[in-house]
């Protein structure tokens, strides 16, 4: 018997992609809120919210009739995802909401149509058209993207508005961090250690914005003059930007490895394959990290100190919000796709 998706015409496929839209456009906003801003979130920490709410809910598709498989495939989606998920948190809290969005989107949209027409050969009535129509999209995209940049004194207004507000707050939430136990004096000590080892050690290390580490870092850096990674010295605002293209150009083959699965693990029968490779790929990029801390200390057990904290008491529901509704938009993006085409 055919499922009662499988029975949809291309109207389901159209009111998927929409929905889609809607939710990967909205799901940022947490990301950007006061509760991420206050605790200076991390992009890692962030996306792990997001993987665990897409491993939380992709189960309800078996309520929906989809039989319970799994695809390596998955995993390949999930190397698509986790690191630009990750890339496009740190866009957000670095470059902006409005800004990033319209890079990546021009990008994905860009990424997604040369699949789908040039390499899986989809059928559309004029591929010029389609092609010309594609670029108009993009370039309105990126001019959106432009036309939301602030000039660099508005840059730096925001940027220092931001950090008093954090100020203001920060001792009533140090507090109860340290009451429930998220964040140990030990570690602290720990990591203001491994701080002042790495400014002596020439080797340049500084902690990107929304780590744990970040309560180091002065006034000016988080007005944005600068972050030091391997091989240049460059603002954050650019980083993040850089970040928003990466998660548009990686990012926007999230979708692809399902073209390459079959029998029941296409469309909606996908979404438990993509969870656990997402989950599987996420715990791979958190024991690099603690690798990486561990060569930085010579320790691993001071590498666990400088892991950053998951501020759960704060982050539990923006980071929820912003992972059910990625989920609910990747689930979408899967029928619009199953229906509709890359």
């Amino acid at each position: 018997a055919n499922m009662p998706l499988e029975t949809c015409s291309a109207f389901c496929g159209w009111a998927a992609a929409v929905a889609a839209c809607l939710a990967f456009g909205s799901f940022g906003v947490p990301i950007k809120g006061s509760r991420a801003t206050r605790v200076d979130i991390d992009p890692l920490v962030m996306q792990s919210y997001k993987t665990l709410m897409c491993f939380a809910t992709c189960w309800v598709v078996l309520l929906l009739g989809e039989e319970l498989t799994f695809t390596p495939w998955g995993i390949v989606s999930g190397m698509f995802w986790v690191p630009a998920g990750t890339a496009a948190i740190f866009a957000i809290r670095n470059a902006g909401l409005a800004v990033s969005q319209g890079i990546w989107s021009a990008l994905i949209v860009l990424v997604s149509f040369c699949w789908g027409i040039f390499i899986f050969d989809e059928a559309v009535a004029s591929r010029y058209v389609a092609t010309l129509s594609i670029l108009l999209m993009v370039i309105g995209l990126f001019g959106m993207s432009h036309y939301s940049v602030p000039d660099e004194q508005q840059l730096e207004y925001m940027s220092a508005s931001a950090f008093d507000e954090s100020e203001s707050m920060g001792n009533e939430e140090d507090s109860s961090f340290h009451d429930e136990g998220v964040i140990d004096d030990s570690i602290e000590m720990e990591k203001s250690e491994l701080n002042t080892a790495s400014a002596t050690d020439g080797a340049g290390f500084t902690p990107l914005a929304g780590s744990s580490d970040s309560s180091v870092v002065s006034r000016e850096r988080r007005i944005g003059h600068g972050v030091h990674v391997p091989g240049c010295n460059c603002s954050r605002r650019r980083l993040g930007l850089a970040c928003a293209a990466f998660n548009g150009l990686w990012g926007g083959s999230i979708m692809v490895p399902m073209h390459y699965s079959s029998g029941n693990t296409t469309g909606l029968g996908y979404a438990v394959s993509f969870a656990i490779g997402a989950s599987i790929v996420l715990l791979a990029m958190w024991v690099c990290r603690y690798l990486y801390y561990v060569g930085r200390t010579g320790s691993f057990t001071r590498a666990v100190g400088c892991l950053p904290s998951f501020h759960l008491r704060v982050m539990w529901l923006p980071g929820g919000i912003a992972g059910g509704l990625w989920s609910f938009g990747n689930v979408c993006s899967m029928l619009s796709v199953q229906g509709l085409g890359e």
